[in-house]
């Protein structure tokens, strides 16, 4: 009996954080099931239900009466070609009938069948982070690719032996799914039948041998009953470098029992909805404690910045940048709700923080790739500010669902920052006007700089001076810029979105709600007040046309690339950020005389 001092999925989140990649998942029928799928012998038995009904037989009762029949009729036992081939002669035939099996309609959408399982998209959580990569899953549907999809991320599917002999090595592997008996996608490919069943091709024990000796196993749903090759496998696997886990919610059958013993395996009594759904929770808990380490940062930075020194490519760099992004996007913090709670406010500032710690080392590595980077390198992390900046669709409170888009804003200011820091002005101007987000239900697009912003999306009490606040040691320590040239990089950065947010309104004449309380210093006197980086974009724009910084940022898109409209926004944004200081002022003095203020204050710290 296991006598482990800690539960089961706390035991296996500690490996797995502690040697990512180490073990392989193996689903068997019970994964799926849950979903409301029909198991491959229940497929079986229904087509030949099928066959018996159009030949008007009179089958007795019985799970076995159709298998005994089909075998009585035609003189052998049912395979999947076979029965296919009666009922749907042609390919398409043939895909159309699987669907039905495999896919959901309307109805069953709507019901949530068919779709994959809270294991499975626990299991995508885990390959997000790096966690897992190889899975292998006896049933013949695509729950698992669908999960990894979901989550914006392409595995490498493979359904046969040939492409077993034709795949990547394993440890280049980010997501491998191998339907171990086929797929319904290929039928031909579909092993279900005691003969199919009872030995491998030369390909796929190759296959077995080396993920059973080099991986850690996570089993579910698997009786072990009808599959003698894949028992086999198991069995003549004599390494045990790595720990088995077998969950189940039912007690494990004979065979089975014999595969747990020899295997010196430890039986979970769980769903692998549970266990997968604990285990990857442990693991997120247990990875975010890690990223809090300031030395983990540290290091983080200081590999980016040799690797961006060097000649070679940067591989290190790019894994680190597809992993952390890759995790964020899995975070239980954006995934899951719940999205109608009667306190909100708890509720809000407890993701935001969980989301400010989980994204602190992959803003700092896009900072440090943002500044010392190429485009080649900017191709790397782009996009993710696009994907993290997506809206989710989902129905709850709105404070709630904006904060799933927090990672994609952080990242975008902490990549424009750096930009500016470093005079990349045409990655600043392609920051400003190329990188787009929905805004609809629709999918219409617009520049982020135009409709997101720390206020809409954080939601905090000074979301603006929050974010500066948060990403100000990443500049500071990691990147020594020094406190003055991070504040001027800052406010630069925040003037420019803000004029691309009024050129936005300008040109598409949809309004400026004035709801916008960026951290910016106000320049000047009772009478006027102007933003600080002010005077730094008039100098420009009196050298723009004499191949300028400015000419580089708007020749990127920045307004359109026009330069009058650039001379109008900012004009408007700048009468706007004056009759909000002086508001502000002036509300200040209210029954309290008047205060004096320096020469610089900024406007959002007066309460």
């Amino acid at each position: 009996m296991d006598r482990s001092p800690t539960e089961h999925h706390i035991n296996l989140a500690f490996g797995l954080n502690s040697t990512p990649g180490a073990y392989a998942v193996l689903l068997g029928a019970g994964a799926s099931t849950a979903s409301g799928m029909l198991s491959a012998w229940g497929i079986q038995r229904d087509l030949i239900l099928k066959i018996a009904a159009a030949e008007k037989a009179d089958l007795p009762g019985g799970d076995l009466a159709p298998f005994d029949w089909y075998e009585q009729r035609f003189g052998k036992p049912a395979a999947y070609d076979d029965l296919l081939a009666q009922i749907a002669p042609t390919q398409n035939e043939r895909q159309t009938l699987l669907r039905g099996y495999f896919e959901p309609d309307e109805s069953e959408r709507e019901r949530g069948l068919k779709q994959p399982t809270a294991a499975h998209r626990a299991i995508a959580r885990m390959v997000a982070s790096g966690h897992i990569r190889v899975i292998m899953t006896l049933n013949f549907d695509r729950l698992m690719e669908a999960a990894l999809r979901d989550l914006q991320i392409e595995p490498t599917v493979v359904s046969s032996a040939d492409g077993l002999s034709g795949m990547l090595p394993l440890h280049a592997q980010n997501a491998l799914v191998v339907h171990l008996h086929g797929d319904y996608l290929a039928p031909s490919s579909m092993l279900n039948t005691p003969e199919e069943l009872a030995a491998y091709t030369p390909e796929a024990n190759r296959f077995l041998d080396q993920v059973l000796d080099e991986y850690g196993l996570i089993i579910a749903g698997w009786s072990a009953n009808w599959d003698p090759a894949l028992r086999a496998a198991l069995d003549r696997c004599a390494t045990r470098r790595f720990h088995t886990y077998w969950t189940d919610l039912y007690p494990l059958s004979e065979p089975a029992t014999e595969v747990l013993t020899q295997r010196r395996a430890t039986y979970v009594h769980a769903s692998a909805d549970d266990f997968f759904g604990q285990t990857a929770d442990a693991l997120h808990a247990i990875a975010s404690t890690n990223r809090h380490h300031p030395a983990a940062i540290a290091v983080a930075v200081n590999t980016a910045k040799r690797e961006l020194s060097g000649e070679r490519p940067a591989i290190s760099l790019h894994d680190t940048l597809r992993s952390e992004a890759s995790a964020i996007a899995a975070s239980p913090v954006r995934t899951d709700g719940p999205w109608h709670v009667a306190d909100p406010h708890p509720e809000h500032e407890r993701r935001l923080a969980l989301l400010e710690t989980e994204c602190e080392k992959l803003l700092a590595v896009v900072a440090t790739a943002a500044y010392w980077g190429s485009p080649a390198v900017d191709r790397w992390w782009l996009p993710d500010i696009e994907r993290l900046a997506e809206p989710t669709g989902r129905d709850g409170l709105l404070s709630l669902i904006n904060l799933t888009r927090t990672p994609g804003l952080m990242m975008f200011y902490s990549a424009g920052i750096a930009a500016v820091a470093n005079e990349r002005w045409g990655l600043v101007g392609h920051l400003l006007a190329e990188t787009l987000t929905c805004t609809n239900s629709q999918g219409h697009r617009t520049p982020v700089a135009a409709v997101l912003s720390p206020d809409s999306i954080l939601g905090a009490q000074q979301s603006s001076a929050r974010l500066q606040q948060l990403l100000q040691p990443i500049f500071v320590e990691h990147l020594a810029l020094g406190h003055a040239a991070f504040t001027d990089a800052w406010e630069r950065f925040e003037y420019l979105r803000l004029i691309a947010q009024t050129d936005h309104h300008l040109t598409t004449e949809s309004g400026w709600t004035g709801s916008d309380v960026p951290h910016i210093r106000a320049l000047g006197s009772l009478d006027f007040y102007q933003p600080a980086p002010s005077a730094w974009l008039e100098r420009a724009l009196e050298r723009f046309g004499l191949g300028s910084d400015l000419d580089r940022t708007i020749k990127s898109g920045l307004v359109g690339g026009v330069r009058e409209r650039l001379v109008e926004a900012k004009k408007v944004y700048d009468a706007r950020f004056n009759d909000w200081a002086r508001g502000t002022r002036m509300r200040s003095m209210i029954g309290r005389g008047a205060i004096a203020l320096p020469t610089s204050w900024y406007p959002d710290a007066i309460q």
